[in-house]
């Protein structure tokens, strides 16, 4: 799903990206990701945290969105690379070949995915094994998933646990799971696939 203005207006912010990029920062301390070479993002944004993985982080980073608008402003506001191109791609359409990347990363977009159980299959299609997924965004308690789920058809609606259900039945494990309140429940997950 396309965001509108005021979303793309907040999402854009230099703080939100400040605020993703410290989310990376930290999991890099507490993880070895030193295997980790090729890296997908999905929902790019400004292109923030692809352009840290790929400067500071020597990855080699494929960031997209859907959104042909946040393509062309990360483009505007990163440099690509040999290491850093930035592509429009549905999450749930993948256009790269299976077991593609170490390590898959999403960061405050899963929401604005009505179909994101796809979006799952396709993660799990491009991982590697042992590849890695981080996940960071917010979840919905069970009772508000179920008043809104009949209304709510751009959006995806899901708890923690149905993301989480998902990918153990891809063959995934958990590996860090923090919750964080601030107005909604915010969630870091990474998980590694078996």
């Amino acid at each position: 799903m396309k965001m509108t203005k005021i979303e793309k207006k907040f999402v854009n912010s230099k703080k939100q990206g400040e605020k993703n990029l410290k989310v990376i920062k930290e999991l890099f301390k507490k993880y070895d990701f030193s295997k980790v070479k090729n890296v997908l993002e999905i929902g790019c944004g400004a292109g923030v945290v692809a352009a840290y993985l790929s400067s500071e982080k020597k990855m080699k980073v494929i960031a997209s969105d859907l959104d042909s608008e946040q393509i062309q402003l990360a483009k505007e506001n990163q440099k690509e690379s040999s290491n850093l191109k930035f592509i429009e791609a549905d999450a749930t359409k993948l256009p790269f070949e299976d077991k593609k990347f170490d390590m898959v990363l999403s960061l405050n977009v899963f929401h604005h995915i009505p179909n994101w159980e796809k979006a799952i299959s396709e993660i799990d299609r491009v991982l590697k094994k042992k590849g890695f997924f981080i996940f960071y965004d917010l979840a919905y308690a069970n009772i508000t998933k179920k008043i809104f789920k009949p209304f709510a058809k751009n959006y995806g609606l899901y708890t923690i646990n149905d993301i989480i259900s998902s990918l153990q039945e891809k063959n995934s494990n958990v590996k860090h799971l923090d919750k964080k309140k601030i107005i909604m429940k915010t969630y870091t997950l990474v998980i590694q696939k078996n």
